[in-house]
């Protein structure tokens, strides 16, 4: 039939559909042909494949799912606790420091020139050791009083003698005999000062001479150690106190660990630590807290503990003035516990899982996650304590739990 505008027009199911409308379905139709046909692959043979597009597996019933593929692909292990001497322990922070006490400065305690400097950075030096030289010309004034001081004293002395003997025979007045007294007294204070001061700028006063005067002081090392900075340079000016090296004892290096004040009661001498950088956490050093402050640190609301190092820390080459460490104090001997491998507990957020195989199918392998609480480590073991008691036989993931964790988050995992 036509209608009013002339065009042919279908009736389909009581409706009137116009020409235009019918190839608007098909180009519809047409359309949603080719979006279908777009998922496929033709081959060389003319038949279709599949894009194979990796989507993260989803958690089903909140267990996490892994096929069959990916259990191999992880190699996941099972196992059970075990029954381990393990330690409560309280992970701290931990720098590694030596205090004052044990670091000097090699002062000027003159002024002078520096004329020479006899060490270099991170150069080991032992106690009296000459770091550094400084010309001092007014050195000469001194040694000069002192030698003709001492030269005094003989005259001086056979005066004393002298009168003495007239006195003894009455025939000198006894003034004479006490004016040489006392200028004999007045000497020989003048030159112990002197011989003390000379002794001040290292000069020997029982063997100076007029043939072995100095215009030079040297500058010694106070304590053993390595030179761990310089401040001054060859032809400086320095005055008395001028610091011009700077020598640290690190046999004293040791580990400052800083202790919340709610773990405090924790904490207490002789308790073993186990310290860690964390660029590699597997190598530990061993150290034993021997000092605690009294003092609480109000800006980190923590006290700090002292622990000293095992062996020679000098020796370490890695230990370093300042370098922070992770450390791990051994707060109380728990017994035999539940123990696991360190690889079956899963740290996710501030929380760590276990997980535990629920069910088999053809689909793979369904897994529980568990809350637990973490304690202490030994060996590569962990204690662990669930939030919830496990089925009697659980079979635990000791092996590729991490694998687990990522799959049921949602997390791709490269092969």
């Amino acid at each position: 039939m036509e209608g009013s505008t002339g065009l042919p027009v279908f009736l389909l199911d009581n409706q009137h559909f116009t020409m235009k409308n019918t190839i608007f379905l098909f180009l519809i139709s047409l359309t949603l042909w080719a979006c279908g046909d777009a998922g496929h692959t033709h081959d060389e043979n003319g038949g279709h494949s599949h894009d194979h597009t990796y989507t993260a597996p989803a958690t089903v019933d909140g267990l996490a799912l892994l096929t069959p593929e990916q259990m191999k692909q992880a190699g996941v292990g099972y196992g059970g606790f075990i029954k381990k001497q393990i330690s409560e322990e309280l992970q701290v922070n931990a720098e590694l420091v030596v205090h004052h006490e044990h670091t000097a400065d090699v002062s000027a305690f003159s002024d002078g020139i520096i004329t020479s400097l006899k060490t270099t950075l991170n150069a080991t030096v032992r106690k009296g050791q000459v770091l550094a030289t400084v010309r001092k010309p007014d050195l000469l004034d001194m040694q000069q009083q002192f030698l003709e001081n001492k030269d005094q004293l003989v005259f001086l002395q056979a005066e004393f003698d002298r009168y003495k003997s007239l006195k003894d025979a009455d025939a000198t007045a006894l003034k004479n005999f006490q004016k040489a007294d006392a200028d004999l007294r007045a000497a020989k204070t003048s030159g112990q000062v002197l011989a003390a001061k000379l002794r001040q700028y290292q000069i020997d006063p029982d063997k100076l001479s007029a043939d072995n005067l100095s215009t030079q002081l040297s500058l010694v090392a106070p304590v053993n150690g390595v030179v761990t900075a310089i401040y001054s340079n060859v032809g400086a000016a320095v005055l008395p106190g001028t610091p011009v090296c700077e020598v640290t004892d690190l046999s004293q290096l040791h580990a400052d660990l800083w202790v919340f004040e709610k773990d405090i009661l924790k904490v207490k001498n002789s308790q073993q630590v186990s310290l860690s950088f964390s660029s590699d956490p597997s190598k530990t050093y061993p150290a034993t807290i021997y000092s605690i402050d009294k003092v609480l640190n109000p800006e980190k609301r923590a006290v700090r503990v002292h622990a000293r190092l095992e062996g020679n820390p000098a020796g370490q080459v890695n230990f370093v003035n300042g370098a922070f460490l992770e450390a791990r104090i051994a707060t109380l001997d728990a017994g035999e516990t539940n123990a696991l491998p360190e690889e079956a507990v899963v740290r996710e957020g501030d929380e760590d899982f276990i997980f535990i195989l629920e069910k088999e199918s053809a689909e793979g392998s369904f897994f529980k996650k568990m809350k637990v609480t973490r304690g202490g480590a030994t060996d590569g073991y962990v204690a662990v304590q669930p939030a919830e008691s496990l089925p009697e036989a659980a079979k635990i993931v000791v092996k590729g739990a991490y694998y687990v964790s990522a799959q049921g988050a949602g997390i791709e995992v490269e092969e």
